[in-house]
Formats: C-alpha cells, sequence, structure tokens
C-alpha cells in the first residue's frame, strides 16, 4: 500500500485524483492538510458547485474507483502541515496550495526527504526559487512538477522529431497561448495579483516549460511587455455580476458568459472594478545559450475558434508545428515542397492525458519502477525563473538575465 498526504486540498488536486485511482497500483491517500476540511469532504465527494466542479467530469468507472479508494471518513484531515508531516508515515506528498505558499510547504516537504509532487509554478518569489534550488541540491527524495503538457502525446511527438534531426537544430521558436477562458483570470481568486503575481507565472510557466524542454537549451536572457487593455475599469472594489445593474448588457457577467457565451464561469467578481488585477496579455523574448531566442505571447481575451496554443519551431532543414486547438503536429521540409500532417488524437481532458502521465510517473518513482522524474524540480524552477525575469523585465523596461541576481 502507498500511503499519499495531500497539503491543500483544492479543486487542481481533486482533478488528479481520478488518474491517480486509475493506476493499476494500491494507493490510499492516508492524511491531508488543509484550513477547510468540510470543504474538502464535499469536494471528495463530488458535492460542489458545478462552478467547482467545472474542469471534471466523472464517467461510472472513475466515480467506482474513487467510491472504493478515497473515503473521507478514512482519511486524518489536519490544519497544520508540520503536524500531518511529523505524525503519519507517508511515501509521498502532492501539493497544491495557494501558488504563493507552494514554496514554503515544498520546503518542508523536502527537508523530511519525502517524495513530492509539485504544482506549478514552483515559486513566485526570487528568495523562495533560491530556498529551492538550495532544496533541490540537498534532497534525494525525487520530485515531480506538475507540468502536463510536456507528456502529451503531442509534445512528446514534437520532442521526437526534433531529436530524430529532421529539421536540424532548433535556432528559433515562435510560440503562442490565446487563452479561450481567460475570463477566469479576472472573474475568479487569479484576479488578485497579490497572489496570483500575473500571468506569466500563471500561465506561460507551463509553455516556457514546453519550450525548454523541446530546445534543450539554457535560457540566460529575458526581455517582455505586457498590457491591460480589456480587464480594466472603474466599477467599485469587490463588486459581484449578481450585485451590478449591468449584468444584462455586460458580455462578462457571470450572466452572459454561462447563458449567451455558452462557456463556464468559475466566480461572478466583476472583471472591470478596480481591484481587478493581471494583465490581459503579454509577450517574452527568451535568449538561450548558443544565441538563438524564441518569442511567446500570450492573450487572455480571445475566444472561441481564436482559441489556439503551440509553437512553430525553426530549424535550418524545416520548421515543426503543433497546436493543441487543432490538435495536430505539422512538419514543413525547407528543401522541398514536402509538408506532413501529423493527427495526434489526443484524449480529451485531464490535460490532454499529461495528467495520467504525471501520476503514473510519481507512483511508479515511489515504487521504485522510475529511472527519474519526467518534470523535475530543477526544470520547475527553470522556467518559474524566467517568468519572474520576464515580470521584472516588463514591469522595468530593462532586459534581465535568467539568474538569482
Amino acid at each position: 500500500m502507498i500511503n499519499l498526504g495531500v497539503i491543500g486540498y483544492g479543486v487542481r488536486v481533486d482533478m488528479l485524483m481520478d488518474p491517480l485511482f486509475a493506476l493499476p497500483y494500491d494507493v490510499k491517500i492516508k492524511a491531508i492538510t488543509d484550513t477547510d476540511p468540510e470543504r474538502v469532504r464535499m469536494l471528495m465527494l463530488k458535492n460542489g458547485s458545478d462552478q467547482q466542479m467545472h474542469a471534471m467530469e466523472l464517467d461510472k468507472i472513475d466515480a467506482l474507483l474513487r467510491e472504493c479508494k478515497m473515503n473521507p471518513d478514512e482519511i486524518t484531515f489536519y490544519t497544520d502541515a508540520d503536524e500531518m508531516l511529523d505524525k503519519e508515515t507517508l511515501d509521498g506528498v502532492i501539493l497544491g496550495t495557494n501558488c504563493s505558499t507552494h514554496a514554503f510547504f515544498a520546503r518542508k516537504v523536502l527537508e523530511r526527504n519525502i517524495p513530492l509532487f509539485l504544482e506549478k509554478p514552483v515559486a513566485v518569489e526570487l528568495e523562495d526559487l533560491k530556498m529551492l534550488d538550495e532544496c533541490a541540491k540537498k534532497t534525494t527524495a525525487p520530485v515531480v512538477v506538475s507540468f502536463p503538457l510536456r507528456v502529451t502525446a503531442l509534445v512528446q511527438q514534437v520532442k521526437k522529431i526534433i531529436d530524430s534531426g529532421i529539421i536540424g537544430k532548433v535556432e528559433h521558436v515562435q510560440a503562442f497561448n490565446d487563452v479561450p477562458y481567460g475570463f477566469v483570470y479576472f472573474h475568479d481568486w487569479y484576479r488578485d495579483e497579490s497572489v496570483s503575481h500575473g500571468l506569466f507565472l500563471q500561465k506561460a510557466t507551463h509553455d516556457i516549460d514546453v519550450i525548454n524542454y523541446l530546445v534543450g537549451e539554457e535560457p540566460v536572457k529575458v526581455c517582455a511587455m505586457k498590457s491591460k487593455q480589456i480587464y480594466k475599469g472603474n466599477k467599485p472594489a469587490g463588486l459581484r455580476c449578481s450585485e451590478c445593474d449591468e449584468w444584462e448588457t455586460c458580455m462578462d457577467s457571470s450572466y452572459n458568459i454561462t447563458h449567451t457565451r455558452n462557456d463556464t464561469t468559475r466566480s461572478d467578481y466583476c472583471s472591470f472594478a478596480v481591484d481587478t488585477g493581471n494583465e490581459d496579455s503579454g509577450s517574452m523574448i527568451v535568449r538561450y545559450a548558443s544565441g538563438m531566442h524564441a518569442v511567446y505571447s500570450q492573450n487572455f481575451f480571445a475566444r472561441k475558434g481564436a482559441a489556439r496554443r503551440g509553437a512553430r519551431l525553426y530549424g535550418y532543414k524545416g520548421t515543426v508545428e503543433f497546436n493543441f486547438a487543432t490538435d495536430d503536429v505539422k512538419i514543413y521540409d525547407h528543401m522541398s515542397d514536402k509538408v506532413t500532417t501529423i493527427k495526434v488524437n489526443t484524449p480529451p481532458g485531464n490535460h490532454g492525458g499529461g495528467d495520467l502521465v504525471l501520476m503514473r510517473n510519481f507512483i511508479q518513482l515511489l515504487l521504485g519502477k522510475a529511472s527519474g522524474s519526467v518534470a523535475p524540480l530543477e526544470d520547475g524552477i527553470k522556467s518559474a525563473l524566467v517568468c519572474i525575469k520576464a515580470k521584472e523585465a516588463a514591469e522595468k523596461d530593462e532586459y534581465r538575465f535568467i539568474d538569482f541576481r
């Protein structure tokens, strides 16, 4: 029996439970630390609100697996992480607290040399990243960072193409993320920028990790720019759509998001209030050790058919392009008219199957069946460092070296 602990059981951790329990291993959630145990019980039993449950729909098999393997009445609940870590004998810990406390709790786990599954971004402040870097050098416990995109079939196909040498060495990257559900970053808790620390860290950390993974080079310098052109205004702080007399005409009211746009809202804070944080678009240029560079841009007010996420990676012999929205990979031969399209048929849900790969790797590491982490802490630190430095670069209008200075 593999006994796991959880620190911070929210919607994201709950999304991981079904791929976890779909694995053919004897796994148990033995203990949970959370400030609101009753909310956790409701979430685990799928008695939460539709807004809480929007990200996942269980089929009958997963529901039966959950019923058999995760009974809240058999789990010990704590409100203090140190107490749980000291009292329980745990084979591993899943950490899903708010982003600003990831590094704080990760340190507690790693200092006890307990294997860790760590949500991204691994840290939101430079000092926390330095501390995690020191932990990474000292611990022998494996860490899997929640980077599901790098292990999807789509990205793995691109990695295989690049490693084969078909396009030659990657010498330039153009990457993009037009987020069709971008309104959640202004409606929900993310809107509090003191907690989210901006959307480079919240969103770009995934995409930068994929670029780093595919090019296989060290990022050394970054410049960036971000804008707030749409989600700004003079509505009162704390205003909710349900309290606003413009809910019928505002296309970003929770009513119109659900009933006119046919999207799923998660909360109903006003996106045009004076306390709405976060940029609604941002771009960065990253230089790598060889001198090649990557351009990355993200947008949070693109909608519907405008959605896309992926990149073009250019070599001398060819270009490879992938897009999660179209679920395909294209190879352009620079020496002929040949264009090859590969349809990947990515499974729906759970980050295109990436969550299942991550959970399998984590459990196999605990069992000694895996040689290493598919998303190690060092890569989580590297991605967060690029994003922190990009945020600094955008706010100071300066280049930033990608280091701990």
